[in-house]
C-alpha cells in the first residue's frame, strides 16, 4: 500500500554511528506503506553527504562539531 494521500516523503533516523538510515517502509494494523519506492529521499542523502563530509574534512565545520582528540 502507497501513503493513502501521497503526502509522506522521506522517512530516516539518525544517530552517531549510523548517520543517517533511511526507512523504507512503515506497517501499522496490517497496513504498509512503501516511502519513496524504498529509495533514500534526495533531503536524506543532501544530509548524509553533509555529515559525512563535515566527519572526514571534506566540509568546512562551520558549527564546531568536531572535537579532535588527541592520545
Amino acid at each position: 500500500m502507497v501513503a493513502p494521500k501521497g503526502e509522506l516523503e522521506e522517512v530516516f533516523g539518525s544517530g552517531t554511528a549510523a548517520v543517517i538510515s533511511p526507512v523504507g517502509e512503515l506497517s501499522w494494523k496490517g497496513q504498509k506503506i512503501v516511502i519513496n519506492n524504498n529509495q533514500t529521499g534526495e533531503f536524506a542523502q543532501k544530509l548524509f553527504n553533509y555529515v559525512t563530509g563535515v566527519q572526514s574534512g571534506k566540509i568546512a565545520d562551520q558549527f564546531n562539531w568536531m572535537e579532535e582528540i588527541t592520545g
